[in-house]
């Protein structure tokens, strides 16, 4: 009985990392996310997670195409994106409501909301 006991507690204390992997093998892949709603991303903007934890932002502003590298971690329902731009870092952490392998919704600290589609 005690190794019974054993084993849940090893069960609950594996489950957030087991869950995170999970999550951020639903983030991360070969396709990358297209922000279909916004009010700050330009329409069209696109996000590759890597595997690695790397990510590649691509927009066009006035005709011209942009692009913004950086790093992600997601920690239980906190995705916090580390970005490099024109020699300045950007950290935004914003909470995932909702992942799955086709639709991702985040909220940031003002309570606005992103959808992104596969």
């Amino acid at each position: 009985m005690k190794t019974m006991g054993t084993i849940a507690a090893v069960i609950l204390l594996l489950a957030p990392l087991i869950l995170s992997a999970q999550e951020k093998g639903a983030l991360a892949g070969a396709k990358e996310w297209t922000v279909v709603k916004s009010e700050e991303a330009p329409p069209g903007t696109k996000i590759q997670f890597g595997n690695d934890g790397k990510l590649t932002i691509t927009y066009v502003v006035d005709g011209k195409p942009r692009s913004v590298s950086g790093s992600y971690t997601l920690a239980g329902d906190k995705l916090t994106l580390k970005l490099a731009h024109e020699g300045r870092e950007r950290v935004e952490t914003r909470t995932v409501k909702k992942l799955t392998e086709s639709v991702l919704i985040t909220e940031d600290k003002n309570r606005k909301l992103e959808e992104l589609q596969r």
